[in-house]
């Protein structure tokens, strides 16, 4: 019978090997003091068969992000570096006059998969992706943000699964513990933006019957979403070519 240990052992194997087969030395993360990311991480570095870079990159990030960021330092598992984002922040704020708060918020995100990025490539190291199956379904992720990255090693595992590997694996309890957050404004959770539980949305993935007003819910933002999911609409051809 599969156990969540030996899901998480074939998954470390599963990242390890990708990295032999595009011959790159392991895998960045961006860390940001949530469960998710942490987790990736910690599977990565399981058998230490591969380099795990985790980035820390604070832009008016909260103290609770900084606490648990400094709880899984403690741990000393992976390297874990500080990048400083908020001058870049700031400028591009003021530069492109942005007022729209949602255009506001997607600018960080957009920035730290910048910085990650360039990171990754400069030690020969894959984006790993932090997105879990909750949120792959219902699109909550920033096009071009953080939901780019070369693997997505949770994408598999119900937002409960990743708790239950976190306490699995004995991350800190500040990270196990803190409502999930994007960490995108201050107070901000990933519930309350959403309009609907983690729980209710693991239920529908696996198939149960949920009340009518989060189902609706939790169609509305897959329906809104769905352009997320696809590479960029193209025309048709002018004439044939490969």
């Amino acid at each position: 019978m599969k156990t969540l240990n030996s899901y998480l052992t074939y998954l470390n194997k599963w990242i390890t090997d990708y990295c032999r087969v595009i011959h790159t030395e392991g895998i960045a993360v961006g860390i940001s003091g949530g469960i998710d990311s942490a987790v990736v991480a910690a599977i990565a570095n399981l058998h230490k068969d591969i380099k795990v870079f985790g980035v820390w990159m604070n832009i008016d990030n909260s103290a609770l992000d900084i606490q648990c960021i400094n709880d899984l330092k403690k741990q000393n598992r992976f390297a874990i570096i500080d990048v400083n984002l908020v001058p870049i922040f700031n400028s591009y704020k003021k530069i492109l006059k942005l007022k729209s708060s949602l255009a506001i918020t997607n600018l960080k995100a957009r920035l730290r998969m910048v910085a990650l990025y360039a990171i990754a490539q400069e030690h020969n190291l894959l984006v790993a992706g932090t997105g879990n199956a909750d949120e792959l379904y219902m699109g909550y992720f920033t096009k071009f943000g953080d939901g780019a990255c070369d693997i997505l090693p949770i994408a598999k595992l119900t937002k409960q699964r990743v708790f239950e590997v976190a306490k699995l694996l004995k991350l800190p309890n500040s990270i196990v513990q803190r409502a999930p957050s994007a960490s995108l404004y201050e107070n901000q959770t990933d519930e309350d933006e959403m309009g609907v539980r983690y729980n209710v949305i693991d239920a529908f993935l696996y198939g149960k019957k949920i009340p009518h007003h989060p189902l609706s819910v939790i169609q509305n933002f897959h329906r809104i979403n769905a352009h997320k999911f696809k590479m960029p609409l193209r025309p048709k051809a002018f004439e044939k070519i490969k």
